[in-house]
């Protein structure tokens, strides 16, 4: 059995005995994906009401860890990336289950105006404020491929491994472009169990591209954070992804959050419930 296995089962177990507790009869219990989540959703949602717990495994282990706690207590709710169902004809309809606005949560913080213009504000302020938008969606095409890349893999699941590739060396801020033939090739060498041809991946993409897709469903938000970081950090060697997403998390708060549909899909579903997730609005 898997470290993650084992992790996830003892998590589980943990739940079980801590939803039946007399103290937690009318507890929300927020179930989410990863540590990331836990820093951000913690602080918009009513902590008094509503206990945040990390999920490991992903987003499967949490489909699969709210329809079995769901049963016991009606008061859990998950809340997952979207990654590319958005993109697809896919109603998601999983009980009590909860999808991001647009790819990530990564990528729902930065499509709001607000937090772009905070980030950039503190890090570029050379940018004027009506390029940020611009700026913001010429790091996404500089990436493209890699997003592309993904979405094939994640459709025809033909086991690329991207674990630990970097790309971040192989983009040009002067004309915001990728030397893509490299990255695949570090993409191949690590797939070992890949089930297609490198010949024929441009050809595939290219269908892809065809459809126009919403580069906010499409692009990860952690690929993104790593090209914006390398962008906006200079000469600060010391300045990370990790650094960047947490300066977007603190720029996010409850009033950004009630601007996404994801707000409103949990706010019905507490009234639905007889419940309340979030402070009162003053």
């Amino acid at each position: 059995m898997k470290q993650d296995d084992i992790t996830y089962k003892k998590k589980l177990g943990d739940l079980r005995l801590e939803i039946v507790h007399p103290n937690n009869k009318r507890m929300n219990f927020v179930l989410v994906e990863g540590k990331s989540d836990i820093k951000l959703f913690h602080k918009l949602f009513d902590q008094n009401r509503c206990k945040v717990k990390s999920i490991p495994g992903g987003n499967i282990k949490l489909e699969a860890c709210v329809s079995m706690l769901v049963k016991k207590h009606s008061l859990i709710i998950g809340i997952r990336d979207a990654d590319f169902i958005h993109l697809s004809d896919e109603v998601y309809q999983k009980k009590n289950m909860f999808l991001t606005d647009c790819h990530d949560i990564e990528m729902t913080m930065l499509s709001q105006e607000d937090i772009l213009n905070r980030l950039l504000f503190e890090y570029r302020t050379d940018y004027p404020k009506e390029k940020h938008f611009e700026l913001r969606n010429k790091l996404i095409k500089s990436i493209e491929m890699v997003s592309y890349l993904k979405w094939l893999n994640d459709q025809e699941n033909i086991k690329l491994n991207f674990k630990k590739t970097g790309f971040q060396d192989l983009v040009s801020f002067e004309n915001f472009t990728m030397d893509f033939p490299q990255y695949l090739q570090r993409v191949f060498s690590k797939s070992k169990n890949a089930k297609i041809n490198p010949e024929i991946i441009n050809q595939k993409i290219i269908t892809l591209m065809k459809s126009k897709p919403d580069v906010m469903q499409l692009t990860n938000g952690h690929d993104l954070f790593q090209i914006f970081a390398k962008f906006l950090r200079g000469e600060k060697e010391k300045f990370s992804d990790e650094n960047l997403a947490s300066a977007v998390r603190m720029a996010f708060d409850i009033t950004h959050f009630q601007e996404t549909k994801l707000y409103h899909a949990l706010d019905n579903w507490s009234k639905q419930n007889k419940t309340e997730l979030f402070e009162a609005k003053i």
